[in-house]
């Protein structure tokens, strides 16, 4: 009798033992899966990468080839993560990667006709879609802003124009930016959308303009509400602190220098800017093409004439293409300061935000530089309270 009981309960515990075995390796055996289907002439090879907790690496996790009908599968587990990762699809080609947020079990479908980057769409992840929207929004302004730039090196008549349009194609994409981290703070999709700095090195001068620290506050809060264990937040604290700690040293110096520029006047002879320092400086940019600068010129002579003595400079800078039609402006309006020629210098309209013509700066005897009014009356003012 006791041999048969124990019989049994040996019977049962090898039951159980089985069960929980079998429990243990469906969850091991727990795969997410990748798929799609790229029609394009422009990529052979795809490969499936882990980016890194400090978002500084990748690890790849699998290679493939499209098959002749452009389908692609990726099987891999994701060692029973609790949290979701960033992931990409990378090319064998100078596509721009695909940033995917994948969890465990998920089964993403992927698919893209013609301009794979641009055109693609996913399925069955919340998260990579709102990636998906992101990207179209952002790289189509980077995309144009690329656009402009070649232009813009290759030279021309009309580089004013470009470099005005390179700008509002930069604002927009920076904008687009900070619109989507704004109103998706609990996702890895605005974590993603706030490591994108694109616009920044066409553009440097709108670097800190764009995603700035209380977006990355918000943005932690918000994923320490969906995702507690992302590794991501950690990244995030650190950035806060650095900025927090930067903004402090920030408050204790005082900003005296200003950007310095060399151009030619019509003889060819080069003038500097900081040639001027310790007097009030009038930094204007103009072109002889615009009526409303010729006028300016006029009253501004008024102006120069009056409070030259005392220490009132004009850096008088011409965006205009055509070198020989600003030659011709400033002869006939017999202009009393150097004029020099700008047109030429695209890194001009960067450096000093020239996103309209006329447009004018003040820099005071100390160093100190701020946006001005071209306005006769509040112009003098000006000038008076720094002379």
């Amino acid at each position: 009798m006791i041999f048969k009981e124990m019989k049994r309960l040996f019977y049962f515990a090898t039951i159980i033992a089985l069960a929980v075995a079998a429990t243990s390796c469906s969850k091991s055996a727990v795969k997410s899966v990748v798929r799609g289907r790229f029609v394009t002439d422009r990529v052979d090879s795809i490969f499936l990468e882990r980016i890194s907790d400090d978002y500084d690496a990748v690890t790849r996790v699998g290679a493939t080839r499209l098959s002749d009908d452009g389908s692609f599968e990726f099987k891999f587990a994701m060692d029973n993560a609790t949290t979701p990762s960033l992931y990409r699809l990378s090319f064998d080609s100078n596509v721009r990667p695909i940033t995917l947020v994948i969890a465990q079990g998920d089964d993403i479908y992927i698919d893209s006709v013609g301009d794979l980057f641009l055109n693609y769409e996913v399925q069955n992840s919340e998260e990579s879609k709102l990636i998906e929207q992101f990207n179209k929004e952002y790289y189509a302004s980077v995309d144009r802003l690329a656009n402009l730039s070649e232009q813009i090196a290759r030279g021309g008549n009309n580089v004013v124009q470009l470099n005005m349009q390179a700008y509002i194609a930069a604002k927009d994409a920076m904008q687009a930016q900070v619109r989507f981290v704004g109103s998706h703070q609990q996702s890895l999709a605005a974590f993603y959308a706030s490591r994108q700095h694109v616009v920044e090195e066409y553009v440097p001068m709108l670097e800190g303009k764009g995603i700035s620290t209380p977006h990355l506050q918000a943005l932690k809060l918000g994923l320490e509400e969906r995702y507690p264990e992302s590794p991501y937040i950690k990244l995030l604290e650190s950035e806060i602190e650095e900025a927090q700690a930067l903004a402090l040293l920030a408050e204790n110096v005082t900003e005296t220098a200003y950007p310095n520029i060399v151009l030619d006047d019509m003889y060819k002879e080069k003038h500097s800017l900081s040639d001027l320092d310790g007097n009030v400086i009038l930094l204007y940019f103009w072109s002889a093409e615009l009526p409303l600068c010729n006028n300016i010129n006029a009253e501004l002579k008024e102006l120069y004439e009056k409070y030259h003595e005392d220490g009132f400079e004009v850096y008088h800078v011409s965006v205009d293409g055509s070198r020989a039609l600003w030659i011709e402006a400033v002869r006939a309006q017999q202009l009393p300061w150097t004029s020099l020629f700008g047109g030429n210098d695209p890194q001009l309209f960067t450096l000093y935000n020239i996103v309209e013509l006329p447009m004018a700066y003040i820099i005071s005897r100390d160093g100190t530089i701020d946006t001005c009014s071209l306005d006769p009356k509040t112009l003098e003012s000006e000038i008076k309270s720094r002379i």
